[in-house]
């Protein structure tokens, strides 16, 4: 690559000077957000910045100025694809350390990026440099790997500062590395890098978002003059990091001849869609209904204008081709698959669908736990491989369901997790009168208290409430999220599916988009919670995924409309701004 020793010379009097207030939030910032990344987009990195990025790591303190540290870039994607195969061997026999909603949550993070970003780089710590008497050395002997760790901390920080991303891939055997690389035997691997423009940049480190461990408190750590004792001050106790922020860059869609936001929340959409497929110009000619469907056992108690009959019967209608999603997505273009996951019928493995059938309906929740946390966790997995297997061809994937009972079951998941009172949040469902709405209010209260000492998180009341279609479309919009696949989403019950997954990984709003504002009460609080604001407000409450689909559509005009629309420069209009005008 042609590196050469940095242009800045540490003895000028720039150096000398102290830190502007400026440039001492610069250096904080950095600081504070920096993230372990593991989602990049595809574009390269310039050598050169490769190069001030490692003359940084060169430059971290050492004992004995012994600069234990060598850099191994790695691009061939062969070599890559093995350390990529390696990982995913490793960290299968890490998820198996864990047990029940531990392992479940553990498979649905995303710990690397080493096929994503562009460059890897393998920082190692040469044992014998220097030989045997270092200076500061004589007392520990492993002050060497300590000073290639803080090599790796300047990398890290100075890849913020340029707007890149990193990440330690720590979920490696150093054997493996060690003889793939042909690392000679006193070269100890530190730390397997990735590097490249970040998808996004998370307010808070990943493991601290989705609950997994939660950075401990300063003053906790800090003792004065002997262990235990703990200052008398009070300074400890403020959080800093919380006072400094990331900013989002400005995309293209500026630069197109219209006005600038013309297009109104298009082209938020339009952006989000670019960012979660890490794409220049977002791609929506491939798309997909992924329609689950299972009957619930709380349908017995007579909450739904229909039986239970009617999920099956539906379920032959859209292989038939005559509802109203086949419509749809015939008009859009939009393929359409569909999931048993739990009817009360057996298909005899007709053709034309998915047999994923975890139990004919769920139980009655009333009387127990609508499922067993091992039907939940079987549920939760096909939806994941359903994505994994099918949904990669997809640019982007919208969910349906159906399922008699299934708006009361969402109802007691959602009045659990939002803490609000079912009366707020009940609706007609399929279509029921009054009376009948109230007693299907009685019904979730009643549910709810049964069930109060089982329901501390949003996984045990998905256990207690059902069903396995919302099982099935948590583990779908986990392992899209793992993919970097947006996910539109239907109406109130798609998105409780949504929320069950935000409260086990915030970040995973990130790929999601609402269809549309169901009719449903309960669906505004969810988006609300979400932050998502839908594309459609069409006052819909037929399920089956008709709002997501209606909303693709959209969506697929709009990523028209950003890759044919020219810019003011390719147009050749000059000047097209007047600014006087904005005054």
């Amino acid at each position: 690559m042609g590196f050469m020793n940095s242009n800045a010379d540490p003895s000028s009097e720039a150096w000398q000077e102290d830190f502007t207030d400026s440039e001492k939030a610069s250096v904080y910032k950095a600081i504070y957000s920096r993230r372990d990344i593991r989602a990049y987009t595809s574009n390269p990195i310039d050598e050169d910045i490769i190069h001030k990025l490692l003359d940084a790591a060169h430059h971290a303190p050492s004992v004995g100025f012994m600069q234990p540290w060598n850099f191994v870039i790695i691009q061939d994607m062969s070599i890559r694809r093995k350390i990529y195969d390696h990982f995913i061997e490793v960290n299968e026999r890490a998820a198996n350390l864990y047990r029940d909603d531990r392992k479940v949550k553990y498979s649905s993070l995303k710990l690397q990026g080493i096929l994503d970003s562009p460059v890897n780089i393998l920082f190692t710590c040469d044992r014998n440099r220097d030989g045997e008497n270092v200076l500061g050395r004589s007392t520990n002997k492993d002050t060497d790997i300590y000073s290639t760790c803080l090599a790796v901390q300047n990398f890290w920080l100075a890849a913020r500062a340029e707007g890149l991303g990193a990440g330690w891939m720590s979920i490696l055997e150093s054997e493996f590395i060690r003889e793939l690389l042909e690392i000679p035997e006193h070269i100890l691997p530190i730390a397997y890098m990735t590097l490249g423009t970040p998808v996004w940049v998370p307010k808070e480190p990943m493991l601290e978002s989705v609950g997994w461990k939660h950075r401990e408190n300063l003053s906790d750590l800090v003792f004065k003059d002997k262990w235990g004792i703990k200052p008398s001050s009070n300074s400890m106790t403020r959080d800093i990091s919380k006072e400094t922020h990331t900013i989002s860059p400005q995309e293209r869609l500026d630069s197109l001849t219209k006005p600038k936001h013309s297009l109104g929340f298009i082209e938020e959409c339009i952006i989000k869609l670019a960012t979660i497929q890490r794409k220049q110009f977002p791609a929506s000619e491939k798309k997909a209904i992924f329609l689950f469907a299972g009957d619930h056992g709380i349908a017995s108690e007579g909450i739904s204008a229909y039986n239970s009959d009617v999920t099956a019967q539906m379920m032959y209608m859209y292989i038939a081709g005559g509802a109203a999603i086949n419509s749809i997505t015939r008009k859009n273009q939009i393929d359409l698959v569909l999931f048993d996951m739990g009817i009360n019928h057996d298909f005899n493995n007709a053709p034309g669908m998915k047999h994923l059938k975890i139990r004919k309906g769920t139980r009655n929740f009333l009387e127990e736990p609508a499922m067993t946390q091992e039907e939940v966790v079987l549920a939760f997995e096909s939806g994941k491989d359903a994505v994994k297997k099918i949904g990669t061809k997809y640019d982007m994937i919208g969910l349906g369901e159906m399922g008699i009972g299934n708006t009361t079951a969402s109802t007691a998941i959602a009045s659990i997790i939002l803490n609000k009172d079912p009366l707020t949040l009940t609706g007609a469902g399929t279509g029921i009168g009054n009376s009948t709405i109230l007693k299907k209010i009685e019904i979730i209260r009643k549910g709810i208290l049964g069930h109060k000492s089982r329901t501390s998180n949003e996984w045990e009341a998905l256990v207690c409430f059902g069903g396995y279609e919302i099982a099935a479309m948590v583990g779908a919009i986990e392992e899209a999220y793992s993919l970097g696949i947006p996910v539109v989403l239907d109406g109130m019950i798609t998105s409780v599916a949504a929320l069950i997954a935000y409260r086990r990984n915030p970040e995973i709003v990130s790929i999601l988009i609402a269809g549309h504002l169901s009719k449903e009460p309960t669906h505004k609080f969810i988006l609300n919670e979400l932050g998502l604001r839908p594309v459609l407000d069409l006052n819909l409450s037929l399920g089956e995924g008709s709002g997501s689909a209606l909303a693709m559509g959209i969506l697929d005009t709009g990523c028209a409309l950003f890759r044919e629309m020219k810019t003011f420069e390719e147009a050749n209009i000059r000047f097209a701004e007047n600014e006087d005008a904005r005054l």
